[in-house]
């Protein structure tokens, strides 16, 4: 191979590489909500495939689910006579990022990012809730698991998701930008004939 056909390769490459970073980075949000959607909504499916005698399916959702939530039945919720896939804790937080990410859809060039003290004070009750908790110094309830959930999530996209929408913005921009030269130096190659 010569070094032209090497160079050209490359090129290619990085126009591939480029347009897919402007591709994720426009449609960042999007994916973050449909990856929180999906991570939540798995579990809710569980029961209701148990429901409709689809145990197979059910069972593997429940398999994967279990690495990653202690699944105990005093602290899930039930649909119908069947266990979620996650306790009420992890429910919150991955329905609560989803459903935070939707709203940040809606309002996310008002926006700015939450201050990190008042961040910690609505991640706080996460916190204490979980760790009391496991040192067994009380019992939680279901109502403080899930009101911990949905404001600890709530709170981490309003902090996180407006600097991830510049980082995205600006990496975005770059890439379009790189890509606007490619073409340029293409139609500048070819006598402006495409």
């Amino acid at each position: 191979m010569t070094n032209a056909q090497l160079s050209g390769k490359l090129r290619a490459f990085v126009v591939v590489l480029d347009r897919l970073i402007a591709g994720l980075s426009r449609h960042w949000l999007l994916l973050f909500n449909l990856v929180f959607g999906l991570y939540a909504g798995l579990p809710l499916l569980a029961p209701v495939l148990m429901s409709w005698g689809r145990t197979r399916l059910a069972n593997v959702i429940y398999f994967v689910y279990q690495f990653q939530c202690h699944q105990m039945p005093s602290r899930s919720y039930f649909i119908g006579r069947f266990q979620v896939g996650v306790c009420q804790r992890d429910l919150a937080i991955y329905g609560g990022a989803c459903l935070a990410g939707i709203a940040f859809s809606l309002v996310r060039n008002r926006v700015r990012s939450l201050p990190i003290p008042v961040w910690l004070v609505l991640v706080a009750p996460l916190a204490l809730d979980g760790a009391t908790q496991l040192l067994g110094l009380r019992t939680s309830t279901w109502q403080l698991r899930t009101i911990s959930g949905f404001l600890a999530s709530g709170a981490t996209v309003w902090f996180a998701y407006p600097y991830l929408d510049r980082a995205f913005g600006e990496a975005r921009k770059s890439a379009e930008s790189q890509l606007r030269k490619v073409e340029t130096r293409n139609g500048e190659c070819t006598g402006g004939v495409r």
